[in-house]
């Protein structure tokens, strides 16, 4: 491990990710952590963690980015005391609108929603966002298409303590405050690398994020092949059950009815 990026979502982390991927670092951001130890991490938030856990899950990871991660920075960095900190901090009264329309983003995406309910890959990732949610937010909701509940108090305030640890916690001689009007200088310094021969970049826009990663990430392209797969099984379902009761039309009123009075409706 050589780097954890503890800052909160929306301030840079998708910036630092290309940032990571730049430097041919295997870098896992949220995507990753849900695909690959979602189940680990469910566990980890319901009933506690160790050093051997983070261990295992990260051996072999360059570097960390966004949830949960960034709120297990302290853990993971016992588990890979080797590993350096870069943190940055946005004025939470900018912060806190640009998080809730990220998160609003993800509940109002139509395509992103069915590949939670049709994917099996999906469903886990419903299931790791809410509970990556309990500790960011302070809440849960019960299924991929509902609005995690809004309180700008508590947001700054789960903010405001994070940011507040972080800084007055780290290791000194391991954490970079980093901001991104300075560009590649202080990253490159900071980590031993080469200064790339390109701008720096600039990630998730406006919350752009959600249409980039369904555009062109292979996780939620493997997603969305389960989603066809399940769309194809359920259209074969529902072509087998027309053909039958076009067999047999009365059939169709005996399970209306069978139906109907299992039910109680009549």
């Amino acid at each position: 491990m050589k780097v954890i990026y503890a800052g909160f979502p929306k301030t840079g982390t998708k910036t630092i990710e290309a940032v990571f991927r730049e430097f041919g670092y295997n870098t896992y951001d949220f995507l990753e952590n849900s695909y690959y130890h979602g189940k680990d991490w469910r566990r980890i938030i319901k009933e506690g963690g160790t050093v051997e856990d983070f261990r295992r899950m990260y051996e072999g990871v360059d570097a960390l980015v966004d949830g949960p991660c960034f709120m297990f920075w302290e853990e993971i960095l016992e588990a890979f005391p080797d590993a350096k900190i870069i943190f940055s901090v946005r004025d939470e009264e900018s912060w806190l609108p640009s998080f809730k329309k990220q998160i609003r983003s993800l509940a109002t995406n139509h395509m992103y929603v069915l590949m939670q309910i049709l994917s099996y890959s999906g469903w886990r990732h419903f299931q790791f966002s809410n509970a990556c949610a309990l500790v960011q937010l302070g809440s849960t909701i019960n299924w991929p298409w509902c609005e995690y509940p809004y309180s700008p108090t508590v947001w700054k305030r789960i903010y405001r303590n994070h940011n507040n640890y972080v800084l007055h916690n780290a290791p000194k001689d391991k954490l970079l405050v980093f901001d991104f009007k300075d560009g590649w200088g202080p990253i490159c310094e900071f980590l031993g690398e080469k200064v790339p021969d390109k701008p720096f970049p600039h990630r998730n826009i406006g919350a752009s994020i959600v249409k980039e990663s369904m555009d062109s990430h292979p996780i939620i392209e493997k997603m969305m092949r389960e989603v066809k797969f399940t769309l194809g099984v359920l259209t074969l379902i529902g072509a087998y059950g027309g053909y039958k009761v076009y067999q047999n039309p009365s059939s169709i009123r005996g399970w209306i009815n069978t139906a109907m009075t299992r039910f109680k409706f009549w």
